[in-house]
């Protein structure tokens, strides 16, 4: 009888760290720039704890390396879990299209949460300086980044990567 309990105690211990673990994997793109073709970039991330945020990076096809963190927007994240992810430089989000004014003019946070829940924002940093930020609306929202979708992320010096997991 001990035995079993031992068992079942060690079974539901790996079950709750299975549950808890971070997950990680690529998401593949699409490089416009200005300099040169486009191509293909694969970008990295790795989630927290919580599965609602962790690391995301990513090397240019010119060398330039990204890495900064992420964020699922969901219904308990807190404002200012969030506000770091739409500054960075002019013109602030406000050309991004849906993601662009009410991301800034929602007439509270909790309806910002509710217009943007199941959503990630991300703010990388590149290695001479220059910075990227990303967007991506989620396939499957309860397995965050690892359960696919589309987004896209735009560096500060005007390129475009075009995103699919």
């Amino acid at each position: 009888m001990r035995g079993m309990a031992r068992s079942l105690g060690l079974m539901l211990f790996l079950a709750t760290a299975l549950v808890d673990c971070a997950h990680q994997g690529d998401l593949h793109g699409q490089l416009t720039s200005p300099a040169q073709a486009n191509t293909a970039v694969i970008m990295h991330f790795k989630s927290d704890r919580s599965g609602h945020g962790g690391m995301l990076w990513t090397t240019l096809p010119n060398g330039e390396s990204f890495s900064g963190t992420y964020v699922q927007i969901t219904s308990t994240t807190e404002e200012r879990a969030v506000s770091p992810y739409w500054a960075g430089w002019p013109p602030y989000w406000t050309d991004w299209g849906p993601y662009g004014g009410p991301w800034i003019n929602a007439p509270d946070f909790t309806a910002f949460r509710t217009n943007y829940s199941n959503r990630v924002v991300a703010t990388l940093f590149g290695n001479p300086g220059d910075t990227m930020r990303c967007r991506f609306d989620l396939k499957n929202p309860p397995k965050g980044l690892s359960g696919g979708g589309t987004g896209e992320c735009q560096t500060s010096k005007g390129e475009k990567i075009d995103v699919q997991f």
